[in-house]
């Protein structure tokens, strides 16, 4: 009997605990991976992580990173997010 022995899985991305990401470091990230961290960014926010005032300015350092089309695709997540609050607020 042969055991299958533990096979890598895909690369897992961890948003970090403190939002110490520098210009040179967020450059160096993907479109793809800006956008998911904007993402993780919201999620942070409304869970209380991270405090409205240091999200928006995460939020609008990243955004200047991205081309136009992802800038659309941010601008839907956002007005997505804000109409899914509202629905559930009574």
């Amino acid at each position: 009997m042969v055991r299958k022995s533990a096979s890598a899985g895909p690369p897992v991305f961890h948003a970090p605990m403190r939002l110490d990401w520098t210009d040179d470091k967020l450059r160096a990230l993907s479109q793809e991976q800006l956008l998911n961290l904007l993402a993780n960014l919201d999620r942070q926010r409304l869970s209380g992580r991270v405090s409205a005032a240091e999200a928006a300015a995460a939020d609008q350092r990243i955004t200047a990173l991205l081309t136009g089309r992802n800038r659309q695709k941010r601008r839907a997540q956002v007005q997505h997010a804000g109409a899914a609050v509202a629905a559930e607020t009574p």
